[in-house]
């Protein structure tokens, strides 16, 4: 039995085929998810995360007209909490320069990006986790159906046929073993072809998206914001008692300062123009004002 011979057996070529179509509707399904994905990835990689809260339109619009992403980012936005929503002091709770104008993330982006929302459900997953099986039952099917034609053309009516019957069966059989050989090998095959193409040009992209979301979103938990609360109230609380203690202390000192230094030079030249007013006048009329009076 040649090769040639075996290749060209109708029950071989079909598997063949059946490969073959498999291979390429998962190479077709996979470009797909490649190309939308790295248009993604390309686009967060392009944000800086200082500037994220300037172009978090930009970033909105992009994420809500893309099809593979539209969906698990309008819950992902419910997770997130914008500049004014959120002030954690860094030094000094008073001092607004502090103030981090960045979008802080509840719940961890792989939670809404991840390969169930951005690939399996962009496909037909699964049909293709399905492909290998198909593959391996088309082998017990053609070869119980190679068997089974096989017997049929036995013929022991005559004894000049018996031996060529027989080499025609054991030929059959030969056939019929193959079919399945070839279709468990061709289903390994494609299990291993699926694998390299499926993490070269799906789960690259998706894990490198949840990184540009972990660079770009810092991650608050409920309990740490809570927390975080409860500090810069206790921190406002003892800055507020502190201010009010002080303020009788101060009012006092600014009341001083504002005698030293404005009433008493006011006065200093009223008692000035004074004396001024006294000495031309005692020039003018020889003698004091309020002698003369008196």
């Amino acid at each position: 039995m040649t090769i040639l011979k075996i290749i060209t057996e109708p029950a071989i070529l079909i598997i063949t085929v059946f490969f073959l179509f498999f291979i390429m509707t998962v190479l077709r399904n996979y470009a797909y998810v490649e190309k939308n994905l790295n248009s993604v990835y390309n686009f967060l990689k392009s944000l800086n995360k200082k500037e994220l809260s300037y172009r978090f339109n930009e970033l909105d619009n992009f994420m809500k007209n893309n099809p593979f992403t539209s969906t698990s980012w309008e819950d992902f936005k419910k997770a997130l909490i914008f500049p004014e929503k959120l002030y954690i002091a860094t030094k000094n709770p008073t001092n607004t320069g502090d103030f981090k104008p960045e979008i802080y993330l509840t719940i961890d982006a792989s939670y809404f990006f991840n390969e169930d929302t951005l690939v399996f459900s962009k496909i037909n997953h699964k049909f293709i986790q399905t492909m290998p099986t198909l593959l391996t039952g088309l082998g017990p099917f053609f070869t119980f159906l190679k068997m089974a034609v096989a017997f049929t053309e036995v013929n022991f009516s005559m004894d000049a046929n018996v031996g060529e019957s027989l080499n025609g069966l054991i030929a059959n059989i030969q056939i019929a073993a193959l079919c399945s050989v070839f279709a468990v090998g061709f289903s390994l095959l494609f299990m291993f072809i699926e694998k390299i193409m499926y993490n070269r040009m799906c789960k690259k992209y998706y894990l490198a998206i949840q990184k540009e979301f972990i660079r770009l979103f810092d991650v608050v938990t409920s309990e740490k914001f809570l927390i975080d609360l409860v500090k810069e109230s206790k921190i406002q609380n003892v800055t507020n008692e502190k201010l009010l203690k002080a303020l009788p202390e101060n009012f006092a000192k600014a009341m001083e300062k504002s005698i030293g230094e404005t009433t008493l030079p006011y006065l200093e030249n009223i008692l000035y123009s004074l004396n001024k007013l006294n000495e031309s006048f005692n020039k003018g009329s020889g003698g004091d004002v309020v002698d003369k009076l008196f």
